[in-house]
């Protein structure tokens, strides 16, 4: 499939993805608005092409509302893998507006993340084909890099890092690695069964996160300022938050979780504007090395 052609798959998905109900009269006219078109209608048959070809592209489905001829996309359910489709229609869309809003290129700045984009490739194949990969890994607190054969089970991104989760074939266990950490990597010939019980989504469920705890996740309650509220309202900090009082200047939250270390280093970032209530030992924690980072100022 040529790029010409994806492109314009790519704008005949972004063009009723942003719209949200366009009518194939307004499309038509967007259509010659586009550089794309090079001033030639989009044809009934072409209509057609570009629409089946997005919805192949894009794994969605494009209806058309017989009431009032608007086209639409059909939401997926809200479980994970329309996370990911969402997280795919976004990207793409700043991409295509960046390739074709010369204009704006320079007024928008995505977020990059540096690691991946090396071994994403070949992660991706060996999870498709069951393979086992071979890296050399050199973790931070590590003083010489190790070898590690790794069943790969899924990738995940957070705080612009990406990981690869699978089974460690020596230690005989699941095990999370960077890919900023990895030096080299390739695929083997050997094979594996990926788990028929495993769940990828479950599995950092009760995490902020990348780190899971041998520990049972817990009941925390923090209590937000009315600022820090209103964010944490829009851009909750875990799947699991409930808003559990309002009073004077504050409002609590009850989250369940495991306390690990990325919990307490976001906590940590919050600074005054988040107060560990319960359990003790979290709020403990988090005031513990406040103290330590005061000392530092002594």
């Amino acid at each position: 499939m040529s790029q010409s052609i994806i492109q314009r798959y790519m704008w005949f998905f972004d063009t009723v993805w942003r719209y949200k109900r366009i009518t194939r009269g307004e499309i038509e006219r967007l259509w010659l608005q586009s550089d794309l078109s090079d001033g030639n209608p989009l044809t009934r048959r072409t209509f057609c092409n570009y629409r089946e070809g997005a919805e192949n592209l894009f794994d969605v489905n494009i209806l058309c509302d017989t009431s009032t001829y608007e086209y639409y996309i059909e939401q997926a359910q809200p479980d994970k893998s329309s996370d990911l489709q969402k997280w795919l229609f976004d990207s793409l869309s700043v991409n295509y507006l960046m390739r074709h809003g010369a204009d704006m290129a320079e007024r928008i700045i995505p977020e990059h993340i540096p690691s991946g984009n090396d071994y994403m490739a070949t992660i991706t194949e060996a999870m498709q084909q069951g393979h086992v990969i071979r890296m050399t890994y050199h973790a931070f607190w590590k003083m010489s890099a190790q070898k590690v054969e790794l069943e790969p089970y899924f990738v995940k991104a957070f705080r612009k890092r990406w990981y690869v989760i699978g089974y460690n074939r020596k230690d005989r266990h699941i095990k999370t690695y960077a890919l900023d950490r990895v030096v080299e990597l390739s695929l083997t010939t050997d094979t594996f069964e990926f788990p028929a019980d495993f769940n990828p989504a479950n599995y950092f469920a009760q995490s902020f996160g990348v780190i899971r705890s041998d520990e049972q996740p817990e009941a925390i309650r923090l209590r937000a300022t009315m600022r820090q509220a209103q964010y944490l309202r829009a851009l909750p900090l875990h799947h699991s938050q409930r808003e559990y009082e309002v009073g004077d200047g504050y409002v609590d939250f009850i989250y369940n979780m495991y306390i690990t270390y990325d919990l307490i280093q976001e906590l940590l970032s919050l600074g005054r504007e988040i107060e560990v209530i319960s359990p003790a030992k979290l709020r403990n924690e988090i005031r513990n090395k406040l103290q330590a980072a005061l000392d530092l100022y002594k």
